[in-house]
């Protein structure tokens, strides 16, 4: 634990031990932001804390749990209260996905992922928000995707678990506007976090590599994105272009190439 500035509000982020999640730490560290890293154990959590707080001069913690267990939302707020952190910023950024014929997946898959993509999100959010409310001004910034606006085969379950994310966030800004909590949602085309996701942009042609944006890129708009209070975050002029796009294509059309991108994918 690395405490520099204990009296200063915190942002806790999940999934902050790599990738997006690990940049937007970086970017609010860079707005002297005290931050609270939350990810699985054995993920380098302790170093990462240490370097951000030695980097940036900012107060900074971790806590290792596994988000897809019952009982972890619970045990971050206790860990958040027992320490006496002041909780103004909320991220909730963790999340997998995956490319496949929904018949191909594992009971044991598809459960972790609705555990992570969506209940971790929504438990974390339910436990937070008496605390955001107590420090107010205060935000909630919920990680979904470009994929939450469009069915999608063979990600057919990630798709769906984003698109709860979008309807949760968008009703939560709407109820918690008159206490001063600003509720964000994020929607980020691909972005090349780790091999398994550069492997899927560089398979996946066109429609895949329009909506590319890198993670560093990706958290510094959603970061001040949310703290200016925007209400949805679409990272990269291409992304929202596409976007518009899409709305207007035939729905054969736009069948047409997400069938074609997710097989070629799935070729590879």
């Amino acid at each position: 634990m690395n405490k520099v500035f204990d009296l200063m509000k915190y942002t806790l982020i999940t999934g902050a031990s790599q990738g997006m999640g690990l940049q937007m730490a970086k970017e609010c560290a860079a707005l002297k932001r005290n931050v609270l890293l939350i990810s699985l154990p054995n993920e380098n959590l302790k170093a990462l804390s240490d370097k951000i707080s030695n980097e940036y001069h900012v107060s900074t913690d971790f806590f290792e749990t596994d988000l897809t267990i019952l009982e972890s939302a619970k045990n971050i707020f206790k860990w958040v209260q027992k320490n006496n952190y002041s909780v103004d910023f909320l991220i909730n950024n963790a999340g997998f996905g995956g490319v496949g014929p929904f018949e191909d997946y594992s009971i044991e898959y598809i459960e972790s992922m609705i555990d992570l993509n969506i209940k971790a999100t929504t438990r974390i959010t339910h436990y937070f928000i008496p605390e955001l409310k107590k420090n107010s001004p205060s935000f909630i910034l919920n990680n979904a995707s470009m994929i939450a606006n469009f069915p999608c085969p063979y990600k057919s379950i990630y798709a769906a678990s984003k698109v709860y994310v979008k309807y949760f966030t968008e009703a939560l800004r709407v109820e918690l506007e008159g206490y001063n909590i600003s509720v964000s949602l994020l929607q980020p085309g691909a972005t090349p976090t780790n091999e398994v996701v550069k492997n899927q942009i560089d398979n996946g042609g066109f429609l895949a590599k329009i909506s590319v944006r890198g993670a560093e890129q990706v958290a510094k708009k959603a970061v001040k994105s949310t703290l200016n209070g925007t209400a949805v975050i679409i990272p990269g002029w291409k992304n929202r272009m596409s976007l518009r796009f899409l709305k207007i294509v035939p729905q054969s059309l736009f069948k047409l190439l997400i069938l074609r991108s997710a097989r070629s994918i799935l070729k590879k």
